[in-house]
């Protein structure tokens, strides 16, 4: 196996891009799902923030000032318990919606849409403790441990830096009033936000990037995996080639049935076989095979003799030597020159008898 992905030099085709897409696997990184959730989370607070806010502060009041007055009972504690849920569902609900919307966005944006059910599809061998153990302690599972450990320290790091920043001021601060403390206090807390979120958008930019050279790198094919792909998808040279071949082959024997009315002889198997040949003394050496054919061709062949008056020599041996060793528009082999001579010596026979009978009538 580490052979095999050692030889993986090739890109991956567009044609296994598209497989492995179909079954789920494809190039997303959490971190830049995360920024983009964590961006439109921000902005619902940038949006509901205060007038959310505003409603739980009211909420809060509502149930001081009432508390004197409450009612602890089943029906008062479940009237209680039922505000409370509207209340907060729908407090949180703007933000909650903007969550799943901006994260259903960040897939897409990565991605593009998608649907596979394959991801969740049962597989029992994931019911293997020895493979769940392997799969535990991977190389990639390892990766990713010291990758967020990294991450935590960077942002760990981030964090340190700006509360040591903040500590020269802090008796400075505590002197003074209450405003002017929860003024701080909020001024530094944005600060900070906006600190980590901007090491948040640097990790979520670089894990997008990392993820997909990653996916590229995992998806890279042998040169024998490429042979195999072609194989697959346009089937085995040698067996296309073959195909070619006999559609060749068949155009030709298409062509040849419209030379048998110009044959001088059909030798027949008498049903299986029929090989047509015509001899020209003062063009050629040999007879030439001008149409052959089995089975079905052969009938087509006999049945086209026998329209034009061709005549029709039964002879199994011969037949078989002809189909097997003979050629379209090729001279018959030298083996059957006796047996062709002695068949013409016949033919020729036949013609002066027919001629006699023709004279004495």
């Amino acid at each position: 196996m580490q052979e095999q992905e050692q030889n993986r030099t090739e890109p991956a085709t567009e044609f296994k891009l598209k497989e492995a897409r179909k079954r789920g696997q494809i190039a997303k990184s959490t971190d830049f799902n995360i920024l983009v959730i964590v961006c439109g989370l921000l902005t619902a607070i940038a949006i509901w923030g205060e007038a959310q806010w505003t409603r739980l502060c009211e909420l809060c009041a509502r149930l001081f000032a009432g508390a004197a007055t409450f009612q602890v009972d089943v029906d008062g504690t479940a009237q209680l318990g039922g505000m409370l849920a509207r209340e907060t569902l729908t407090t949180l609900l703007p933000f909650a919606a903007t969550g799943f919307a901006f994260a259903i966005l960040a897939n897409i944006v990565q991605t593009g849409p998608i649907l596979s059910g394959e991801p969740i599809k049962p597989k029992f061998e994931r019911l293997n403790p020895v493979a769940g153990f392997k799969r535990l302690f991977n190389k990639r599972v390892l990766f990713e441990a010291l990758k967020s450990v990294l991450k935590l320290g960077f942002f760990a790091a981030i964090a340190y830096g700006f509360f040591v920043s903040l500590w020269p001021g802090l008796s400075t601060i505590a002197a003074g009033g209450l405003g002017a403390q929860m003024q701080w206090l909020g001024s530094s807390a944005v600060g900070l936000l906006f600190r980590l979120g901007l090491a948040l958008a640097v990790v979520g930019l670089l894990d997008l990037l990392y993820t997909r050279w990653s996916y590229g790198r995992d998806m890279m094919m042998s040169r024998r995996e490429l042979k195999e792909e072609v194989k697959r998808r346009e089937g085995d040279p040698q067996i296309r080639a073959r195909i070619r071949e006999l559609q060749r082959e068949n155009l030709k024997q298409a062509r040849s049935m419209s030379r048998v009315p110009e044959a001088d002889v059909l030798i027949t198997n008498p049903q299986h076989l029929a090989i047509a040949l015509r001899y020209d003394r003062e063009r050629m050496s040999a007879p030439v095979v001008i149409a052959k054919g089995a089975e079905a061709w052969a009938a087509e062949m006999r049945s086209i003799a026998a329209r034009h008056g061709i005549p029709r020599f039964e002879n199994r041996r011969l037949a078989r030597l002809l189909f097997r060793r003979s050629q379209l528009d090729q001279p018959i082999p030298p083996e059957s020159f006796l047996d062709v001579a002695r068949l013409y010596a016949d033919l020729r026979k036949r013609e002066r008898d027919a001629a006699r009978y023709e004279v004495a009538r």
